[in-house]
């Protein structure tokens, strides 16, 4: 897992790469690729909301799926 700091950072520099190391290529990164192509700042908008939505899960226990770059084996 990507620390939070370097993740806000990527996320700064490219929204979608930020939500693909955090949720892999799911349905989350395909919507953060739409907003950014709509315009940068949705795409900010929808990867920060992500993240705090994923640190609120990961808070609260809440048990994540195994999704990410490379599959379970």
């Amino acid at each position: 897992m990507v620390g939070d700091c370097c993740l806000i950072i990527i996320i700064l520099l490219l929204p979608p790469l930020g939500v693909f190391l955090m949720k892999g290529c799911g349905t989350d990164f395909w919507i953060n690729v739409i907003l950014t192509i709509f315009g940068y700042l949705p795409g900010h908008l929808h990867a920060f909301y992500v993240l705090i939505r994923d640190r609120e899960q990961r808070r609260q226990g809440i048990p994540q799926p195994a999704y990410g770059a490379i599959p379970p084996s």
